[in-house]
């Protein structure tokens, strides 16, 4: 009787174990899918407001929220392109 008693006690103690660490790994899984989402709008609310809207200022691009300047080589200088023009690229 030990014996069954013991490998139903085992038994009973892997099923708490298994759902345990189903639901650890379920809430770890949500809290990480949030903390990326909490991180990118943190990154965005920070190039809109600290970098004028720029994701990338570099000296030959920049692109953003509101522009969207490529380097001209003929005038030397970066070209900002409004909607017309991305549409005629085929970007809208």
């Amino acid at each position: 009787p030990t014996a069954a008693f013991t490998m139903v006690a085992r038994n009973h103690a892997d099923i708490r174990m298994g759902l345990l660490q189903q639901r650890c790994t379920e809430n770890l899984f949500h809290v990480l899918t949030l903390l990326e989402i909490v991180a990118t709008l943190a990154l965005m609310l920070y190039a809109l407001l600290y970098e004028a809207g720029n994701l990338v200022n570099l000296p030959d691009k920049r692109i953003g929220f509101y522009n969207f300047c490529l380097w001209n080589e003929t005038a030397g200088e970066l070209q900002c392109l409004d909607n017309k023009n991305l549409q005629a690229m085929g970007i809208s």
